[in-house]
């Protein structure tokens, strides 16, 4: 199996590093990337077109949220698995993620949550 890669987006680095073990307490050879902002991820990208599996935040510093972040990404990555993990648990925030295809996970952040995510 090739070695799968991930972008973890999320202005905490707590929950970043929380995410991070996760993923690989399950999958160790995956690769990980992180960013700390909507406007960080998408400058990774262009060195990083290869990613299998996206996690975001809704609320980051910068000009773009999660949500934004999403949108972007389903246009240019259309198999690719988009989580967005949130303590933003606003209808609104729900069905737009659900409008948008992506995947809607209620913050604090554990194994339990993620996990399912992942295959």
């Amino acid at each position: 199996m090739s070695q799968k890669k991930a972008l973890i987006v999320d202005d905490s680095t707590v929950t970043r590093l929380m995410i991070r073990k996760i993923i690989l307490d399950k999958y160790p050879d995956w690769d990980i990337l992180e960013a700390s902002s909507a406007e960080d991820a998408k400058s990774l990208l262009t060195d990083h077109q290869d990613i299998d599996f996206f996690t975001l935040d809704q609320n980051m510093p910068g000009t773009l949220s999660g949500l934004d972040l999403a949108e972007d990404l389903k246009k240019n990555y259309k198999n690719t698995k988009v989580v967005l993990i949130t303590a933003n648990i606003q209808d609104a925030i729900k069905n737009r993620a659900k409008t948008i295809g992506i995947d809607f996970v209620e913050k604090p952040v554990t194994a339990e949550k993620i996990i399912p995510h992942l295959d």
